[in-house]
């Protein structure tokens, strides 16, 4: 087999894992709003008015301030893993590549990790 037909043989495989994957997030995030509807609902029907604690319960994850330092680290790091996995020889069927790749987004994620820790030590926010 050449190389092209062995490509085609993975995209095959990979189909029902891609189909499978977004199927499953989108019915999470489709029952993750629902439930935070009800939720909602529910504190609105008791009275509850603490704002504070009505924020702290309905804070996005997205209003990270750090969010796109986040995104930018990783995606630099998965690129540079990609430019390294370019120079580093390997067999066709080797893991190598993933555990490279995963190895340079696990950095990119560490790296973000201490940046904003040592942010909230002291006490930058």
């Amino acid at each position: 087999m050449d190389k092209l037909t062995l490509i085609k043989l993975d995209m095959n495989h990979l189909e029902p894992v891609l189909v499978v994957g977004t199927v499953f997030f989108t019915i999470a995030y489709v029952i993750e709003t629902i439930l935070k509807y009800r939720l909602r609902s529910r504190i609105v029907s008791s009275g509850l008015t603490d704002e504070k604690l009505i924020k702290g319960l309905f804070t996005s994850k997205v209003d990270n301030k750090y969010s796109s330092l986040k995104w930018g680290l990783i995606l630099l790091f998965a690129g540079i893993g990609l430019i390294v996995l370019e120079f580093v020889q390997y067999d066709y069927e080797s893991p190598l590549p993933y555990g490279v790749e995963g190895a340079f987004i696990a950095v990119g994620f560490l790296v973000y990790f201490f940046f904003v820790n040592s942010r909230t030590e002291r006490g930058e926010s």
